[in-house]
C-alpha cells in the first residue's frame, strides 16, 4: 500500500481560527451577546383568545380554530417574533410570546379577527376617482369628481398616487387598468349631508340580504363620528357584519391623520384572497409592489366588479377599520399588483395583512398574564446542571482511557461551543430564533455525538499503531478509515433532527433544530480541527514516541513496543484481514 498523503494541518487551524474570529466578531457588532431565551426560559405574555359567533345560531367548527391557529401562528411569525406558541385549550385559543411583548403582538392578534374588501360609499378622506395615464409614474394627477362624491371632502388634487394594476390571462401588464391608493387630505370640518334615500335603521345584526343604501341610522352614526379620538381608532369588529353597511375610523396606508367611511357590505371576504406578497420590481421601475391573487370564485366577482365601478373608492377592512383605501382606474380580470411609492415595510405589511388577516371566526379577548420567568430560571439552572454533568463526565472517562488524547477532546468540545454560541446569538438576532428548554436538551444530546467522533477515531489510530504503524502513518491511515464511519453516524443523526424538526411543532422542534445545529458544528469540527491537531500532536516526541502518559504507551496499547517514525526507514503497512 502506498504511504498516505501528508496533509497539511496548519492551514485547516488557521480557517478555523478565522472562522471563529468571524463569528464572534459578527456577535459583537450585532449589539447582542447573550442568546434570546424561549418562553419557558425567560418568561412571557400570554392571552387567552375566545371565539364568538359570527352569524346567529352558527356554530363554532372545530375546523375554523385549526384553521385560525394556523393563520395567527403564520402572522405572529411573519412579525418576526421567535418561539411563539399559539395552540388550542378546550374551545378557546392560548397565544403566548417570550417576554414582555414590547411589540404589542398579542394585542394586535387578539384584535386582528376579520379582513374584507368594501366599495366605500362615503368618506372625508378627500379622496378622489383619480385617473392616472401611467401607473409607473408616480406623478400628481388631475383632479376629477368621483363616482360618489365624499360628502364635505376638500377640492385639493391628491399627491403621489400610487396604483394596483391587473395582469391579463397571459400575464401581461394592463396598463392604465389599476387599483390606485386613495391620496389624503387634511379631513373637512363641514358636516356630511345624508344621502335622500334611506331605507329603516340598521338592525344590530347581520341581515339576511346585503343592503343597497345605509339606513337613517347609519347615515346619523357617520356624520357624529369623530376619527380624533382614540377610543374611536380602536376598531369595532363585531360591527363588520358582511351583509351591512359599516361607519368606521382608518388611517390608511400609514397616513398619521384618522379619517372616517361610511362602506358598502363585503363585496370579498378576506378568505377568499389566495395570496398576496411583497416584491420589488427591477424592471418596471415602479419600486416595491404588493402582488395580489383571488380565489376563483373571488376573482370572477372582482373583475366584473372593477368593470363596472370604474372611478369608484374601495377599502381594505381590518377589524372594523380601514387599513388601506383605493381608487378604480379599470378592469383587472387578472392577478391584481398594487404599486406606486412603496417602502419595503410598507409593501411587507400590507401583503401581510392580505395573507394573515383573514380569520374564519370573530374572537373576543379573554385573559392577558404575564408568565414569571422564575420557573424558567430553574429549569434553565437544572438544564445547565445536568449539560456541565454530562461534560464532566464525558471529560474523565476521556482523561483516564485516552490520556493525553484528552486534550483534543477538552479542546475540540470548547471550540464546537465557542462555535455555537455566537451562531445561537446571530440566529436570535436576525431571525427571532429562540433558545428553549427543548433546544439545550439537544445541545447537551449533542454532546455525545461529538464524543463517538472522537472515539471512532481515536480507535481507529491504536488499531494502526498496534499493527505496527508510527503514529504519524497510523494517523493518516486511521483517519481515512474512521472519516466514512463518523460521516455516516453524523448524517444519520442530521436527517432525523432535519425529520423532526419538518414533523414536530413547539418546543420539540428546538430539540431538533439545536441537534442538527449541533451535528453540523461536530462535521466541521472534526475535519478542519479535531484531525489537524491530531496530526501536529503526532509529530511531538511526547506523543511520538508513546510517553506513559500520552494514551498511545506500549503497555496501554498492549504492544511491546511502540514504533517510531524516522527519516530514513519506511514500513510498508502489513496485509489486514478483511
Amino acid at each position: 500500500m502506498a504511504p498516505a498523503k501528508r496533509s497539511t494541518p496548519g492551514r485547516a487551524l488557521v480557517f478555523v481560527l478565522i472562522v471563529l474570529v468571524a463569528l464572534v466578531g459578527g456577535m459583537f457588532l450585532s449589539g447582542t451577546h447573550t442568546p434570546a431565551l424561549g418562553l419557558d426560559l425567560r418568561g412571557g405574555t400570554t392571552v387567552t383568545l375566545k371565539p364568538r359567533e359570527t352569524v346567529a345560531g352558527a356554530k363554532i367548527k372545530k375546523s375554523d380554530l385549526n384553521t385560525a391557529v394556523n393563520i395567527l401562528r403564520n402572522r405572529v411569525n411573519g412579525l418576526g417574533v421567535g418561539n411563539a406558541d399559539v395552540k388550542i385549550e378546550g374551545n378557546n385559543i392560548v397565544a403566548s410570546v417570550p417576554g414582555k411583548d414590547t411589540q404589542g403582538v398579542l394585542s394586535d392578534i387578539g384584535e386582528t379577527a376579520q379582513l374584507s374588501i368594501r366599495q366605500v360609499y362615503e368618506t372625508n378622506s378627500g379622496a378622489t376617482g383619480t385617473t392616472v395615464p401611467d401607473t409607473s409614474t408616480p406623478t400628481v394627477a388631475p383632479t376629477t369628481a368621483p363616482s360618489v362624491a365624499p360628502s364635505g371632502a376638500p377640492s385639493s388634487a391628491p399627491t403621489s398616487p400610487k396604483s394596483m394594476g391587473g395582469q391579463d390571462d397571459a400575464g401581461a401588464q394592463i396598463q392604465p387598468a389599476a387599483f390606485v391608493r386613495a391620496a389624503s387630505a387634511p379631513p373637512s370640518a363641514a358636516p356630511s349631508s345624508a344621502p335622500s334615500s334611506a331605507p329603516s335603521s340598521a338592525a344590530p345584526k347581520n341581515p339576511a340580504k346585503p343592503e343597497t343604501t345605509p339606513s337613517a341610522a347609519q347615515i346619523a352614526a357617520y356624520n357624529s363620528l369623530d376619527c380624533s379620538k382614540k377610543e374611536n381608532q380602536q376598531g369595532q369588529p363585531q360591527n363588520d357584519l358582511p351583509n351591512a353597511f359599516l361607519v368606521t375610523c382608518g388611517a390608511p396606508d400609514g397616513s398619521t391623520t384618522w379619517y372616517k367611511y361610511l362602506l358598502y357590505p363585503t363585496l370579498i371576504p378576506g378568505k377568499q384572497i389566495s395570496s398576496a406578497q411583497a416584491q420589488f420590481d427591477t424592471q418596471g421601475g415602479t419600486g416595491w409592489s404588493v402582488q395580489l391573487t383571488f380565489k376563483s370564485g373571488a376573482q370572477s366577482t372582482w373583475a366584473k366588479f372593477t368593470a363596472a365601478n370604474i372611478g369608484k373608492l374601495t377599502a381594505i377592512v381590518l377589524d372594523g377599520n380601514v387599513f388601506s383605501a383605493e381608487t378604480i382606474q379599470g378592469a383587472i380580470t387578472g392577478p391584481t399588483q398594487i404599486t406606486g411609492n412603496f417602502s419595503h415595510k410598507q409593501a411587507s405589511d400590507l401583503a401581510n395583512v392580505l395573507k394573515y388577516g383573514a380569520l374564519p371566526l370573530a374572537f373576543d379577548q379573554q385573559t392577558a398574564q404575564t408568565v414569571s420567568a422564575t420557573l424558567g430560571n430553574s429549569e434553565l439552572h437544572a438544564g445547565l446542571l445536568a449539560g456541565a454533568i454530562g461534560l464532566i463526565l464525558v471529560l474523565l472517562y476521556s482523561l483516564l482511557y485516552y490520556r493525553g488524547l484528552s486534550l483534543v477532546t477538552v479542546t475540540s468540545l470548547a471550540l464546537s461551543a465557542a462555535i455555537q454560541y455566537p451562531i445561537i446569538v446571530l440566529l436570535g438576532k436576525g431571525i427571532g430564533y429562540t433558545l428553549t428548554l427543548a433546544g439545550i436538551a439537544g445541545l447537551i444530546v449533542a454532546i455525545g455525538v461529538t464524543a463517538d467522533s472522537f472515539i471512532v477515531f481515536f480507535e481507529r489510530l491504536r488499531d494502526e499503531v498496534r499493527e505496527g504503524n508510527s503514529l504519524r502513518s497510523a494517523v493518516e491511515k486511521g483517519w481515512v478509515r474512521a472519516r466514512r464511519t463518523i460521516v455516516s453516524a453524523d448524517l444519520v443523526s442530521l436527517i432525523a433532527a432535519v425529520i423532526l424538526y419538518w414533523l414536530a411543532i413547539g418546543d420539540v422542534r428546538g430539540f431538533a433544530f439545536t441537534l442538527g445545529l449541533s451535528t453540523i458544528v461536530d462535521l466541521f469540527i472534526v475535519f478542519f480541527f479535531t484531525k489537524p491537531l491530531v496530526t501536529l500532536l503526532s509529530r511531538t516526541k511526547f506523543f511520538g514516541e508513546g510517553h506513559r502518559f500520552s494514551g498511545l504507551d506500549p503497555a496501554h496499547l498492549g504492544v511491546d513496543k511502540l514504533r517510531v517514525a524516522t527519516a530514513a526507514t519506511r514500513r510498508a503497512a502489513p496485509a489486514r484481514k478483511v
